[in-house]
């Protein structure tokens, strides 16, 4: 909360006189409008979009009119009187469809502790909140009114001086000139101000409320979804069904329909997928894992050629240990791996990257040896190939990193050069990695989070400095229980109600 000065401009005013304005805080209303807003959030009726477009509009008229109220103690001239809402009759899994039309009244006064209660018991919703709130009434005391202080009141309410002027005119004919000519340009001052300003929990106080009602909103439709994953792999004799391609819940229930009609069209041509793990994933093939991978984009019949063809599949994912083998041997036994944090590769194009990649290599060394400078044995060391289009590098995790087409005299060249690298950064992951386990199971134990997750780009450093910051803050300065929460570089509210916070967050 804050307090609100401003010289008395009343006929009789009294000398000198100063009117004390006790103000509430956008942070008190949005705690006090809390129920409110987890009544009638139009993520709530997404079944139902009648309902949720009246919850929208309405939504956005009294954002503004508190707005207004709040920053210049005023009511707008486009205010109506009332606003209708749709609540949901009860929470009862009968009366799921069942809506009640209410009118919010919108009280005619620049009292927002009346309002907030009249919004409130409008919704028959508790208002004790409400009622431990101090009194906004005005209170008056003499004094003398500097000209400093004018001039900086002058400035504090310098930008909501210039918003009033561009949305409801002029209100005094004397006021200096503004440096923005046009409303874009307040409009870009003000996101550079809140992009430099941000902080979580100024994030979190603004967008917890929308997460907490999407997560929400989202239940019956996981539980339905998880409901039908499990009628379908018990059908189909799976082992289990995975969805990774990083769509919303809503299309994962679309594929499933999707799988489940493919049976029903074609019963006897599902049986190669018994006893395997299905993913629907961003490609059609099978992994490295031996997963059967179903592009969520593919049309049915070419989901159908590739469970027809597993076997084929299947003979390529055999060979791959021999091709590791082979691979690892010419390079004095170092490590075949596969990229802790990167897209499943299809087993049939992994077995001709090994095949080109040791090609290369034999080529190489039928006209040359392997620098002296080499140890004996590599084992201590990992590489990974990718695909032709894949980076030559040394990843976070002291992984060796090849494309599939490098040439033999510059992949040896990057290895001579990289190795000790490699095996710093390998050294200081395994360290790294138990300390970001321990502070991912506290987070998710003190915070009461539904999941933590990260996004691929977030190394272990970065995500040890974000855990550690997140503890520090402590439960009770951070709005995160029953959310989904996704380490990433940037903010964000997902449609499912997950939270993306950057790895770099400010306090």
């Amino acid at each position: 909360m804050y307090i609100f000065f401003r010289k008395c401009t009343s006929r009789h005013p009294v000398s000198g006189a100063l009117q004390f304005h006790r103000m509430i805080s956008s942070s008190e209303v949005a705690t006090a409008l809390r129920p409110f807003y987890f009544a009638v959030h139009p993520d709530l009726f997404g079944r139902y979009p009648q309902q949720r477009q009246v919850n929208e509009d309405s939504l956005k008229l009294l954002s503004a009119h508190l707005e207004s109220l709040l920053n210049q103690q005023r009511i707008l001239p486009t205010t109506p009187r009332s606003l209708p809402f749709y609540i949901r009759a009860s929470n009862a899994p009968e009366d799921r469809g069942t809506f009640n039309l209410i009118k919010v009244p919108l009280e005619r006064t620049v009292d927002a502790k009346l309002l907030l209660r009249r919004i409130l018991e409008s919704c028959n919703l508790s208002t004790e909140y409400v009622d431990k709130m101090p009194s906004t009434k005005n209170s008056t005391s003499t004094g003398t009114y500097t000209g400093d202080f004018q001039q900086q009141q002058q400035q504090n309410s310098f930008y909501y001086r210039k918003r009033s002027e561009y949305n409801f005119g002029k209100e005094r004919a004397d006021e200096e000139e503004a440096p923005f000519e046009k409303e874009f340009d307040l409009f870009q001052f003000r996101m550079k101000k809140v992009r430099e300003n941000e902080t979580l929990k100024k994030w979190l106080r603004k967008h917890v409320i929308t997460a907490t009602v999407r997560t929400k909103a989202l239940q019956e439709l996981q539980e339905e979804v998880e409901k039908l994953r499990e009628d379908v792999t018990k059908r189909l004799g799976l082992r289990e069904i995975i969805y990774d391609c990083g769509w919303n819940v809503e299309h994962f229930r679309g594929c499933l329909k999707s799988l489940e009609k493919l049976a029903e069209l074609h019963p006897g041509a599902l049986d190669g997928l018994k006893d395997r793990t299905l993913v629907f994933a961003a490609y059609t093939g099978v992994s490295l894992e031996g997963h059967v991978m179903l592009f969520t984009g593919d049309v049915q019949r070419n989901w159908l050629e590739l469970i027809k063809t597993i076997d084929k599949h299947d003979s390529y994912l055999k060979k791959l240990p021999a091709y590791e083998y082979a691979l690892s041997q010419v390079l004095r036994n170092i490590r075949i791996g596969r990229r802790k944090f990167m897209p499943k590769a299809q087993a049939m194009a992994y077995a001709s990257h090994l095949r080109k990649i040791t090609t290369a290599l034999l080529d190489y060394l039928g006209r040359s040896k392997f620098p002296k400078a080499w140890p004996q044995d590599l084992s201590k060391f990992e590489l990974v190939v990718e695909s032709e289009a894949g980076p030559l590098m040394v990843s976070p995790t002291g992984q060796l990193i090849v494309p599939a087409t490098c040439p033999g005299s510059l992949l040896v060249d990057f290895l001579t050069n990289h190795l000790a690298e490699a095996l710093d950064k390998q050294n200081s992951y395994d360290s790294q990695k138990h300390i970001e386990r321990d502070l991912h199971a506290r987070c998710v134990a003190q915070f009461r989070l539904l999941t933590l997750t990260k996004d691929d780009s977030v190394t272990p450093d970065r995500m040890i400095e974000c855990l550690e910051k997140l503890l520090s803050e402590g439960a009770t300065g951070l709005e995160l229980a029953d959310l989904n929460l996704t380490i990433t570089t940037y903010y964000s509210v997902l449609a499912d109600g997950t939270v993306c916070i950057p790895w770099d967050w400010k306090h």
